[in-house]
């Protein structure tokens, strides 16, 4: 039985491992571990210039949850809904967010399905306390529940 033998990948076996390499980008750029400048154009002659620096981030756009919630109601329900349980969040008349968005993200947060329904969200399943913990964290200022 043969043994498999761990060997070291060396340079000219069909890639570089250094930035100077025929592409000019490293191994860990091509996996996203390490972040590159732009490479220089060769042949140009640099004129002094200051070379272009990344442009900071655009700003961050206020998110649905960061618009303060004065008040959500829950309430968990199983009628006319083939005996699944679901579990239904009301939002103040005063709610001045996204609430699609807002549908979205708590989707994502927890797992779940969601969807809108005259103004409220609607998620798959009984996870009353898990919503409630989720808007107490985003900060609620209250989280009634019923049902």
């Amino acid at each position: 039985m043969k043994e498999k033998k761990n060997r070291k990948l060396t340079e000219g076996e069909g890639f570089s491992l250094s930035r100077q390499g025929p592409l000019g980008i490293s191994l860990g750029a091509l996996l996203g571990a390490e972040k590159t400048a732009e490479p220089a154009v060769s042949g140009v002659a640099d004129s002094g210039a200051e070379t272009k620096k990344a442009s900071p981030p655009p700003a961050r756009e206020k998110t649905q949850t960061e618009t303060k919630i004065s008040k959500v109601s829950l309430r968990r329900e199983r009628a006319g809904r083939g005996g699944k349980t679901v579990t239904i969040v009301t939002l103040p008349q005063d709610y001045r967010g996204d609430t699609a968005a807002l549908a979205k993200e708590l989707r994502k947060a927890l797992g779940c399905g969601s969807a809108m329904e005259e103004g409220k969200i609607v998620l798959q399943g009984d996870i009353m306390e898990r919503v409630e913990a989720w808007f107490l964290k985003k900060g609620a200022a209250k989280v009634t529940k019923s049902g």
